[in-house]
Parts: structure tokens; C-alpha cells; sequence
């Protein structure tokens, strides 16, 4: 965010000596005490100046604005059959498509913020704990009478998905009003990272105060049912990661194909945008052109999980960007994230590296 002339000047006196009184500084800038107060209120409201004596931020983050919640998977250890019991293995991860997002992007070194709501329950409390140690937690709350969001996968045995239940009502109360409540956070950052958890005012509201503060804005679809919180409105999205269903059922359609589904995007004012199709790759798209990309294949007896495949890709992708590189570069760095995600059995490889997306990235152009 932009600074005028006195904010420039106070935050340099404050990084020398953070004990100065407004006296003190309206001596030194030949300004009113009140001129000094309404300047200090400014800073402090922009997210610079975060208490006393004047402590200023030092570094921005990477917000990730959206869902948190817990994964149980039960994987059949034959195919499914209806109505009888079902031998499995079961297991549980952390998961939410955004808590994913910010897990990913700190396993490659990002400073990350979650912004998020979970229950005042053991499972909420053990979340803020076991997370506290990737991201910075401040804008995490906790509500009364909610669960923490849970997500309850069916796999068969190669590990592909039956069905999936999600219970997820906390995030109701992700509205518009929460988003403003939260002001400061955003102003601490330097790229905001939404998934569509949220209701609908909420993600048009991050889209506003993105658009007012210069702000790069990236949006993560979840599912086909939730691309309904996505606003008409996306004039000036940075970048827009979703899947080939989730595209369809946005633009109610039955079988475009891929690059009229970019274009469509594109058509919005997004200004990058990614669609991914499964084994078979991704498009994606900008000012210059819509290009294809293909999938990091991976042999099916390597892979262990397909879930929060999609979630690194995106991960991977922003981290890309992020660090200015180009968007296919970036596209390419996701795939390769999904792969490696898919050959763990958690929604986020703890392994998960730049140097070993850099050694599949090497090994693919050979």
C-alpha cells in the first residue's frame, strides 16, 4: 500500500527509535500532536504499526483466507459394496482447501497467515496447536456452538474417491462483515489467497479491498456445489485455480471444451486463470494467449492418495507467481506438486520441498 510523505517519515524516525513520543515526532517533523495522533491512527489501522512502544512490521504475508477443517479417509480394501459393511483402513489429516494452500506454500519456505474459523472444541484446539508452528495464527478464530469443519472421504483401493461428506456449517459465519473485521490482516499482506468456503459478500468484499489497495487477489474454487459463492463481478482477480467440473457448472454448461472455458474466464477480467482436468493436464491463460499443459504422471502403484492433489497444485502455482516467475512455469511447478502429493498419504506431503519440485522439474527437461 502506497504511503504519503509524513507516514514515510514517521515510520523512518520509528525504525531508529520506537520509544519516540508524538511530541517528540511532531517536534521533529514540525507538525501538530494531533496532526502526529491522526498519522500514528492511519499506520496502525494500515497494518505498519502493530503496538507500543511503536513496534513495526517487518515482514508481509501471504494470507490464506478460508477453510480449516479435519480429513478422515477410509480407504476399501475391496470394491464397494451397497448396503453391508465395508472393510477399511482409516486415517485422518489436517484439511481445508485454503488451510492445505497455506500448509503447501510454508513447507516452500513462504511466510503464511491463516485467516479462518474452527470450533471451541479439542479438535479446534489441537488445529490452532499443531498450526501454529507453519503459519501465523492471529486472524484464526475460534467460535462457540461450532464444530470445527470436518471432511469424510471413501477411496477405493486404487485411491481414487467414492464419495465424500463434508460438515461444514462454521463457515456460515464467514460474511462479508468478517472479512472487514480482519482489515488489518489484509493490510499486513502481500498476497490474499481465498478458497470458497466463504459466502459469497465475503469473497466480493476481498475482491473490493484487493482491487482498492493493489493487492494481488488469488481465488481457489473448493467444489462444483460451492463455485455458486463466487461472484459475477471478478474484474481484476489475479489469478482464478479450478477444476473442468467446477468451470461447467459456473458457466452452466455440459461439455465446452477447455480453451472456451478459459477464454470465458478470461472474458471476466481475471488475469490469469488455470483449469485442470485430471491425468489430463491443465490449461491456462492471459493477455497473451490460452496454452496446455500436461499432467506429471506418476505410476498408479506409486500412487498412495489423491487427496489435496489439487490443493498443492494451486499451492505450488501461487508460489510461483509469488516469486515472478512466468504462469506456465508456475502451472508447471503445481503439476509437479500434485504429483508428488498423490504418492503420500496425507492432503500435504510433509516432505514437500522447492529443491524436490526443482529435481522433477530437471528430470522433465531432460
Amino acid at each position: 500500500m502506497s504511503l504519503n510523505k509524513n507516514e514515510e517519515k514517521i515510520l523512518e524516525l520509528l525504525k531508529d527509535d520506537p520509544y519516540l513520543s508524538q511530541k517528540e515526532l511532531a517536534n521533529k517533523l514540525s507538525l501538530s500532536r494531533p496532526a502526529i495522533a491522526n498519522v500514528i491512527s492511519g499506520l496502525t489501522q494500515k497494518g505498519y504499526i502493530l503496538g507500543k512502544p511503536y513496534v513495526l512490521r517487518t515482514k508481509e504475508y501471504i494470507t490464506c483466507i478460508g477453510g480449516a477443517n479435519v480429513d478422515y479417509g477410509f480407504k476399501l480394501e475391496d470394491d464397494i459394496m451397497m448396503n453391508t459393511s465395508n472393510p477399511v483402513s482409516s486415517s485422518s489429516s489436517y484439511g481445508g482447501v485454503v488451510r492445505n494452500v497455506a500448509e503447501n506454500l510454508s513447507r516452500l519456505n513462504e511466510d503464511v497467515a491463516l485467516m479462518t474459523l474452527v470450533g471451541e472444541d479439542s479438535v479446534g484446539n489441537k488445529l490452532i496447536e499443531d498450526m501454529k508452528h507453519f503459519m501465523a495464527l492471529d486472524s484464526t478464530e475460534q467460535l462457540n456452538n461450532e464444530h470445527t469443519g470436518s471432511y469424510y472421504s471413501v477411496l477405493q483401493p486404487s485411491g481414487s474417491m467414492v464419495v465424500g461428506f463434508a460438515n461444514m456449517s462454521i463457515y456460515n459465519h464467514m460474511t462479508r462483515d468478517w472479512i472487514l473485521r480482519h482489515k488489518k490482516q489484509l493490510h499486513q499482506s502481500k498476497w490474499l489467497i481465498a478458497d470458497l468456503n466463504m459466502k459469497k459478500d465475503a469473497v466480493e468484499a476481498l475482491i473490493e479491498f484487493a482491487n482498492s489497495h493493489n493487492k494481488p487477489l488469488a481465488i481457489v474454487a473448493v467444489s462444483s456445489p460451492k463455485m455458486k459463492n463466487l461472484p459475477d463481478d471478478l474484474e481484476g482477480v489475479t489469478v482464478l485455480i479450478n477444476n473442468r467440473d467446477e468451470s461447467l457448472t459456473y458457466f452452466n454448461q455440459q461439455d465446452t471444451d477447455m480453451e472456451t472455458l478459459t477464454q470465458l474466464w478470461l472474458d471476466k477480467g481475471i488475469k490469469n486463470v488455470v483449469i485442470t482436468d485430471g491425468e489430463k493436464g491443465s490449461y491456462f491463460g492471459h493477455e497473451d494467449g490460452i496454452y496446455h499443459q500436461e499432467a506429471h504422471t506418476v505410476p498408479q502403484s506409486d500412487i498412495k492418495d489423491v487427496t489435496g492433489a489439487g490443493d498443492a497444485f494451486s499451492a505450488a502455482t501461487i508460489f510461483g507467481l509469488v516469486n515472478e516467475k512466468s504462469l506456465e512455469d508456475s502451472v508447471k511447478f503445481g503439476s509437479i506438486s500434485a504429483a508428488l502429493t498423490i504418492q503420500s498419504l496425507d492432503a500435504v506431503n510433509s516432505k514437500l520441498s522447492i529443491k524436490q519440485i526443482q529435481k522433477e522439474l530437471d528430470k522433465d527437461e531432460k
